[in-house]
């Protein structure tokens, strides 16, 4: 399990690097700001970020707010049976910073709290906050991730009706 979740993925699709990099160009809208809204905005195209020289940097255009949503940067090339996408899903750095401060935090509760029960000063209920903070802050990231993560991954197999290689 990784600290910080991630995935590269390799995607194959016979399409010619051209055909790609057009479809690419014409499902990625431009990134949208903070807005407040009180009805559903409507998605024209299913990603958002750009495409440039082969290399691109997007994420899954959503009508809701996810922090936890992967950020895509990738690379477009030729290969010996079509075209050959390899593509990044991390977490947005923003959310690892806020994540690690948040952890960090609660750890350093645990540890404390843990310091009290050794030194008698505590009762021994005390660490059971911060473990389950702990616990939970973890699942937090890792489901939140990893159900974003094969929603993305899907609509760009789709959309450039490719598949993944299987290594």
């Amino acid at each position: 399990m990784k600290l910080i979740p991630s995935v590269d993925i390799e995607l194959l699709t016979s399409f010619s690097k051209e055909e790609v990099e057009s479809i690419l160009m014409n499902n990625i809208g431009p990134k949208r700001g903070i807005e407040l809204r009180f009805s559903k905005a409507k998605i024209e195209k299913p990603f958002e970020g750009y495409f440039a020289n082969g290399q691109f940097e997007m994420q899954r255009a959503i009508n809701y707010k996810n922090s936890f949503l992967p950020q895509i940067k990738g690379t477009v090339s030729e290969s010996m049976s079509g075209t050959t996408v390899m593509a990044k899903l991390q977490l947005h750095g923003f959310v690892v910073a806020f994540m690690v401060v948040w952890l960090g935090g609660v750890s350093l509760a645990l540890l404390g709290s843990i310091y009290a029960i050794i030194s008698h000063e505590a009762n021994p209920a005390v660490t059971i906050i911060p473990l389950i903070m702990l616990a939970f802050g973890i699942a937090l990231v890792y489901f939140g991730f990893n159900s974003e993560k094969e929603k993305s991954i899907n609509e760009l197999k789709r959309i450039l009706k490719a598949r993944i290689k299987e290594f």
